[in-house]
């Protein structure tokens, strides 16, 4: 007798109810799912992008100083 369910817990980040969540077999279906939690404010994802607009004048020297370090290690060849 074989018998198999998937299924994985999620947890919700406000209340940190616990709820048990079967996979959707449809792609289009977990994109838009992802993608309609994403926009909610206060989300991981909506924390994520925040941070990243807010400090992207201090990071973006940063990177900048960073690829050309890269670039100058593939002249010299590593």
């Amino acid at each position: 007798m074989e018998y198999k369910k998937e299924a994985c817990l999620m947890i919700d980040p406000v209340t940190g109810a616990a709820r048990l969540v079967e996979p959707s077999e449809d792609p289009e279906q977990i994109v838009k799912a992802f993608l309609k939690q994403a926009k909610k404010p206060h989300s991981l994802i909506w924390a994520m992008d925040q941070l990243a607009y807010g400090d992207w004048q201090k990071w973006e020297p940063v990177m900048r100083d960073l690829w050309t370090m890269l670039e100058e290690l593939d002249k010299l060849g590593y």
